[in-house]
């Protein structure tokens, strides 16, 4: 389970509406200093992000209070390679199937990117079928004292 810790912003009947920092990799690393990547980062980090969460039937929540929430580490990871490693192989395989028909070299490049175009429409189906899956969802799972 990955875990992070978010802000309550909100509460619906069913929904809970949380505020988490984005955190990147560089607050751990060695070289942050002398970085141009680590300024980037710094600076997309001090963006709050609000996101809908299930509201847990178990636990007493209120605006202000700071919770855990979790997501399963194997569909995150499924969740990235669809959205990231899908659209890649589709454009390669695109390029590939055009120069195996000995298309002209615009063509081949034309080929790729509508390949490209097609695999985020496929990524949105895929996803908007997945986000339903309870196994996909981020949840609370306890209130940070």
């Amino acid at each position: 389970m990955i875990e992070e810790k978010a802000l309550i912003v909100a509460i619906s009947e069913n929904e809970v509406t949380i505020a988490a920092a984005r955190n990147s990799a560089c607050g751990q690393c060695a070289s942050k200093s002398d970085c141009g990547q680590s300024s980037i980062a710094q600076w997309a980090a001090s963006k709050m992000v609000n996101m809908e969460v299930k509201k847990p039937l178990n636990l007493a929540l209120e605006i202000g209070d700071t919770v855990l929430v979790g997501i399963n580490e194997q569909s995150f990871l499924k969740a990235s390679l669809l959205l990231y490693f899908l659209p890649l192989v589709v454009m390669f395989i695109a390029g590939a199937l055009a120069t195996s028909v000995d298309a002209l070299e615009w063509q081949v490049i034309v080929s790729a990117f509508l390949g490209l175009f097609w695999s985020f429409y496929l990524v949105r189906l895929v996803s908007k079928k997945l986000e339903q899956r309870s196994v996909y969802q981020m949840l609370i799972l306890d209130v940070v004292k």
